[in-house]
């Protein structure tokens, strides 16, 4: 589905079906859009269902819009820190990290589906891989294709990081199986870390709104008095505190 959403919009960036936008987003589908065709195989015969982008959509009174989040500086260090304490990992650079995370799920993954993976690679490159050939190969090409996705997602320099070589484990994914097997492995382990990414995002604007907002009220309540400080017969009022030296 990701793949035909980016054949047909590749600028899309939150899709769903008219149902959901209407129903649970309180959002219409503006008329004359074009929806985006998939293959719905849930039934014994496949047919097309389509969705529609948000850009698509327009607003009602009360309606809801995806939380379209984007990491900018003052993300960073929070974000290092929930990926310190949720995943273990403890490094200096968002890249660094989203690497070695990268990589233990990676292993994880394997582990997990051993059985579904060799079976799945039957017709590939991989196939003749011997068991540790096959763990290496996957874990690779999972790595680097789950470090890019989680660094252009967060708008992180991918040209310097990597190399056209870190990508070649790729290539021996080479049927419709092998690709899907990977595909599916990358979008799972990259959610698992986006989701955490958005809430600490969510998190950490909120915080800054809250301290803004109190600063504001502080600033409010210490404003002084630009009233005159004689009362009505000209005398000068005692002040609250004694003046600074």
């Amino acid at each position: 589905e990701q793949l035909m959403i980016h054949a047909q919009r590749p600028d899309a960036t939150a899709c769903a079906d008219y149902a959901l936008w209407n129903d649970k987003m309180n959002r219409f589908v503006h008329r004359g859009s074009t929806g985006i065709a998939l293959l719905d195989s849930t039934s014994d015969k496949p047919r097309l269902k389509y969705v529609f982008d948000v850009s698509d959509t327009g607003g009602r009174e009360n309606s809801r819009r995806p939380f379209l989040w984007e990491i900018q500086d003052h993300h960073k260090e929070p974000a290092l820190k929930m990926l310190a304490d949720k995943f273990d990992v403890k490094d200096s650079s968002l890249s660094e990290a989203f690497d070695i995370i990268a990589r233990n799920l990676s292993k994880e993954y394997y582990e997990d589906h051993r059985e579904d993976i060799r079976s799945l690679t039957e017709n590939s490159f991989l196939a003749e891989y011997d068991e540790d050939s096959l763990r290496s190969a996957f874990v690779d090409a999972a790595t680097v294709s789950t470090t890019y996705t989680l660094m252009k997602r967060c708008g992180l320099d991918t040209q310097e990081y990597f190399s056209h070589e870190d990508f070649l484990p790729i290539f021996d994914f080479n049927t419709t199986d092998a690709v899907c097997l990977l595909g599916t492995a990358v979008s799972e382990q990259s959610e698992q870390i986006f989701r955490q990414i958005a809430i600490t995002i969510t998190k950490t604007e909120r915080e800054r709104s809250d301290e803004h907002e109190q600063h504001h009220l502080s600033e409010e309540r210490g404003l002084p008095d630009t009233q005159s400080e004689h009362n009505l017969t000209g005398e000068i009022l005692g002040q609250i505190r004694e003046d600074a030296e």
